[in-house]
């Protein structure tokens, strides 16, 4: 007996969603077997599709509990792990609501125009394995040094897994190493001013090596070029790069005024990692909000997905991208795709050479594209209290940098097109 079920995975590269599409039951044999026999299985193959004439490369795929239940029931979703013919494929497991359990299975792959490939899934996963970090989510607090005219002195910082901002912290008192949480995959990494700028910021990076853990320490100023990479970009009263905040009365307004602020490092693997920031009671205008963010970075991406939660029934929530001069406005041309991007490219980065950013947003969410003197502005309608959109780099001295703004455009074109047609995952168990 053999049982199938194709799933869609969405968007190359980036944090995924799994769909259920058909599920489908077949028996090989001339009598009926018992239905338990499917209970029997050991291993479950996996079919990728890639429908699309462009290539793939670094696609994510996750496989949720869900989707293998329906095929292999007996099968534990945490005792897995991938193989590509006889090779070991780096893999991740991930808890997704929080139980405690994990309920799906990541891993990352290459997909040719048009190809369609066989993985398997067999028990045996041994938890002592490591894979490769390519991805990292780190927040690091001043620990034991003493407030001399407002800047943190001596000590040494330590890596946290979650605070709540003190009511006396201030940006530019050396609390927080960087200023504040960072996240990054082998291609970009970014971070967040954890204080009421909540704003965005850009780390580029010229080696795939993890180097957040490094950055920071001493009197060495991560705006001066190092081998590694350095900051690329000045934010000042602008949403950086994706930030959040609320266009009321015709401006727009950064998390700024919130009773609380907190962040949590949710995953720090090696092929995902994520981070939640939470504001609540966030007082803007007539209303109170509490907002919940989860950032994700996926190995092989540029990109971060920031899923969003909201209370308090908001009339916009909004993001953008810095202005600098001299730089090009982007935007994709089809308004009946489900997905679309705001970009700018030009000599914007801090050493003033080629940098390209852009807001990949849902056509569905869109309120309207503007700008104000600081930013260029995506205003968007959560649905039932939620919102999603990802936000992305491309620096000219990463390897494989973009040099020209003809080649980023090209670059975001097929972003969207992958995130409109994902790659199509059919599981079939079969028994021993």
């Amino acid at each position: 007996m053999v049982r199938s079920q194709s799933i869609i995975a969405g968007l190359s590269a980036a944090s995924l969603c799994t769909i259920l599409i058909g599920c489908s039951k077949t028996d090989n044999s001339s009598t009926a077997e018992p239905a338990s026999t499917a209970d029997l299985a050991t291993s479950v193959s996996v079919t990728l599709g890639n429908s699309l004439d462009l290539t793939r490369s670094d696609e994510s795929i996750i496989i949720t509990r869900a989707a293998l239940a329906a095929v292999a029931p007996a099968l534990d979703i945490a005792s897995l792990t991938v193989y590509e013919q006889d090779k070991l494929v780096a893999s991740q497991l991930h808890d997704s609501d929080g139980d405690g359990n994990a309920d799906q299975l990541l891993f990352v792959t290459d997909l040719a125009a048009k190809q369609q490939k066989q993985l398997s899934l067999r028990v045996g996963r041994d938890a002592k394995q490591q894979f490769t970090k390519r991805t990292q989510a780190e927040l690091s607090k001043r620990v034991g040094g003493q407030l001399v005219d407002g800047k943190y002195q001596g000590g040494k910082f330590e890596q946290i897994h979650y605070e709540q901002l003190p009511a006396s912290h201030v940006p530019g008192d050396g609390l927080y190493r960087y200023e504040g949480p960072g996240w990054e995959s082998d291609k970009v990494a970014y971070r967040l001013y954890f204080d009421e700028r909540n704003a965005m910021d850009i780390f580029g990076k010229k080696i795939p090596d993890m180097v957040l853990q490094d950055v920071g320490h001493g009197d060495y100023s991560y705006h001066k070029p190092a081998d590694w990479g350095l900051d690329i970009l000045k934010v000042g009263d602008s949403l950086g790069m994706g930030s959040i905040g609320m266009v009321v009365d015709d401006k727009v307004h950064r998390v700024a005024t919130a009773d609380t602020m907190s962040v949590r490092i949710v995953e720090n693997g090696p092929l995902r990692s994520q981070l939640r920031v939470k504001h609540t009671n966030w007082t803007l205008g007539d209303g109170s909000y509490s907002l919940t963010s989860d950032l994700s970075i996926h190995a092989g991406s540029h990109m971060t997905h920031n899923q969003l939660a909201i209370t308090g029934e908001p009339p916009n929530l909004t993001t953008g991208i810095v202005k600098h001069q001299p730089t090009q406005v982007l935007r994709s041309n089809d308004a009946s795709s489900q997905w679309a991007y705001l970009a700018t490219f030009g000599k914007q980065s801090y050493v003033e050479d080629e940098l390209g950013m852009a807001i990949v947003y849902k056509n569905a969410n869109l309120i309207k594209v503007s700008e104000d003197e600081n930013s260029q502005l995506v205003i968007m309608k959560p649905a039932q209290g939620k919102l999603d959109y990802y936000f992305l780099a491309r620096w000219v001295q990463e390897p494989n940098g973009i040099k020209t703004q003809e080649a980023f455009k090209q670059y975001l074109d097929n972003t969207v097109a992958k995130l409109n047609t994902p790659v199509k995952i059919t599981l079939t168990a079969t028994n021993p």
